[in-house]
């Protein structure tokens, strides 16, 4: 539980140590820990969402940098995205919760795309292109592939 706590809260901890969630554990600890699960993702992805949030903010509060910005602003955002992306494909979900929470995410990023996109509708060509160029969305589809050899030094694992 502290490690879906500290993930909740932004903090990338190994989690090696994480059983996986099945019936072994019996249909009421399954739905407890499910429950934790899902919670924990939730309060990341709120995370995500107010710092995205703040960022498109000062954006749009300065638009002429915008453009020369946006690119390393959405990098980070992608980035801040890796955790999420990682947590949805985790092999210690039941299936239902892993596709719950990858719906949910692919969802928020698209609206966050779309918010980002409309804010955009009547600015200049070179800031509409930027924002379309600089999309969230490949960030959905990016996982890190799992080292044969363990962890590279110097990153930390995000999930196993």
């Amino acid at each position: 539980m502290s490690w879906l706590s500290a993930f909740g809260r932004g903090e990338d901890l190994p989690s090696g140590h994480l059983p996986p969630i099945d019936a072994e554990l019996g249909p009421q600890m399954t739905e407890r820990l499910a429950r934790h699960v899902a919670d924990a993702f939730h309060d990341r992805l709120r995370r995500w969402q107010e710092a995205f949030s703040r960022e498109q903010q000062l954006l749009l509060a300065r638009p002429e940098r915008a453009v020369t910005v946006l690119a390393v602003v959405l990098a980070d955002a992608r980035k801040r995205l890796g955790p999420l992306v990682a947590f949805t494909v985790h092999p210690g979900l039941p299936d239902e919760l892993r596709t719950s929470v990858a719906d949910a995410l692919r969802e928020t990023i698209s609206s966050a795309q779309r918010s980002l996109e409309d804010s955009v509708r009547d600015a200049p060509a070179p800031l509409r292109n930027a924002v379309r160029q600089n999309s969230l969305e490949p960030a959905l589809t990016r996982t890190a592939a799992p080292s044969p050899t363990g962890p590279a030094r110097g990153r930390r694992v995000i999930l196993d």
